[in-house]
């Protein structure tokens, strides 16, 4: 089976939500309290990888950081399952939200307004 080329890809970080239900651990508010602050005020871990439009879908994959044998998260979504992109301008980078059938996945990019125009147009109108 061949894995057809993206129309076009951009350096992505995916916030990934934390499970329903989920608790920050008491030691690492003690031990880490800057890094857990920001993990509850996102409600997720945010994860680096790579965000492409291809075969009318939008996929991410996460990039492989370290020799970790843990299983790479990923990820993707039909085109024609998104509802609505919205984008927030942040100082350094653009806060990307897809809403789509299932829920809402949220995605840091820098210099993304051409990936975002991209996706807008293959998006199918409702």
């Amino acid at each position: 089976m061949t894995e057809i080329a993206p129309v076009a890809s951009i350096p992505a970080a995916w916030l990934k939500p934390f499970p329903a239900g989920y608790k920050i651990p008491l030691w690492r508010w003690i031990v880490l309290p800057a890094t857990t602050f920001m993990l509850k005020r996102n409600g997720g871990v945010w994860l680096s990888g790579t965000l492409a439009l291809a075969d009318g879908k939008l996929q991410f994959t996460q990039t492989r950081l370290t020799k970790s044998r843990a299983p790479l998260d990923s990820w993707a979504v039909p085109l024609a399952d998104i509802a609505d992109i919205g984008v927030e301008k942040r100082m350094a980078s653009e806060r990307v939200e897809i809403r789509h059938s299932r829920g809402t996945i949220k995605l840091m990019l820098v210099r993304s307004m051409d990936f975002v125009a991209q996706l807008q147009q293959a998006v199918p109108s409702p």
